[in-house]
């Protein structure tokens, strides 16, 4: 039996684009892929059966500190505002799972507390999400 590996991180957080991509996970302090469940009330048919919807809607949601350099994640993520982008996130690099998809990217607040290293949270919408085998490294 495999080990269990229940430590986020280090993993990894990569969106790419139309150059190469852009790497989160030198600035995130919390990253989770977040499912949202909704159900209809169900309908009843005249021979008594029922049916109901249920949908699962998913978020990749977490934290960025703050980077106030022409190239930080804040600029980024306002320069490629409501782009449909595809992702990967490697919860534990040594663990053996990695989540694929599409994010809808959005713009992150910027700043906070006057002589702070402020974070500001990030919840971008999912797409196609997958999980496929990711091979163990060790090390980074």
């Amino acid at each position: 039996m495999a080990s269990k590996v229940r430590t986020l991180g280090p993993g990894s957080f990569n969106i790419t684009d139309e150059k190469s991509g852009r790497d989160f996970s030198a600035d995130l302090t919390k990253a989770q892929l977040n499912p949202s469940n909704s159900s209809d009330d169900p309908t009843t048919y005249l021979d008594g059966s029922q049916e109901a919807n249920t949908s699962t809607t998913w978020t990749m949601e977490g934290t960025i500190g703050d980077d106030f350099s022409a190239d930080g994640l804040s600029v980024w993520c306002f320069d490629h505002a409501n782009e449909t982008l595809p992702f990967e996130f490697v919860p534990n690099k040594t663990g053996a799972i990695k989540w694929t998809g599409d994010v809808t990217v959005t713009p992150v607040a910027v700043g906070g507390d006057v002589k702070s290293k402020n974070t500001n949270d990030f919840s971008f919408p999912v797409t196609n999400l997958k999980h496929a085998a990711h091979t163990a490294t060790t090390g980074a």
